[in-house]
This record gives C-alpha cells, sequence and structure tokens, in this order.
C-alpha cells in the first residue's frame, strides 16, 4: 500500500518570461494544489535567486504535504515537486505544470 505520492517536473527550453514571473509562478502553486484536491496551509511563499543563479523558488504547505517550484531563467529550466501523503491525479497536475511553462 503506497502512502506517499509524487510527481516531479524536470522541465528545460522554458520561457524565461514565465520563468521570471512571480504572479504566474504563486498562481500556479495555488492552482497546481486545487488540481490536487488539497487545502493551502500556508503560503505561497516567493523568494528570487541571486545574480549568478536567477530565478524564482516557491512553495506552499498543502493539507498532506507541500508544493515546491524552482525556476532558473539563465538556463530555461523548472523543477517543480508536488509531494503528498494523499492520492492525487498525477496526470492532471503534471499537465497542467507541463502547459503552464510550456516545457520543452
Amino acid at each position: 500500500m503506497n502512502r506517499r505520492y509524487q510527481i516531479l517536473v524536470d522541465g528545460v527550453d522554458c520561457d524565461p518570461k514565465k520563468l521570471a514571473d512571480e504572479n504566474l509562478i504563486r498562481e500556479t502553486l495555488l492552482k497546481t494544489a486545487e488540481i490536487c484536491g488539497m487545502k493551502v496551509l500556508y503560503g505561497p511563499v516567493l523568494i528570487q535567486g541571486v545574480p549568478a543563479n536567477p530565478g524564482i523558488t516557491g512553495f506552499v504547505i498543502i493539507d498532506f504535504s507541500h508544493i515546491s517550484i524552482h525556476t532558473f531563467t539563465d538556463t530555461k529550466e523548472i523543477c517543480v515537486d508536488v509531494f503528498s501523503c494523499k492520492p492525487f491525479e498525477y496526470g492532471k497536475a503534471r499537465d497542467y505544470i507541463v502547459d503552464t511553462f510550456e516545457v520543452g
């Protein structure tokens, strides 16, 4: 019996403008939680990267764990982790993230 559920999206060739868009990152965190049927308990929290590694890190604490997003504008990459102790529809969450950031 699986008690942990997780998807990782390790995307490349994303639009750097989307990767740098705080509003889009915030919206994606909230919408992903909604798609997964989770309640946000804390966040979203967003932090800008350092000049040597520009991008945004954002996360929400959800009622069954967390969702995090790390963007890297110089290399056009995104890393998303949806981790939960409650089952959710992997495909819907993954497709939403991939479509939103036009993952290559």
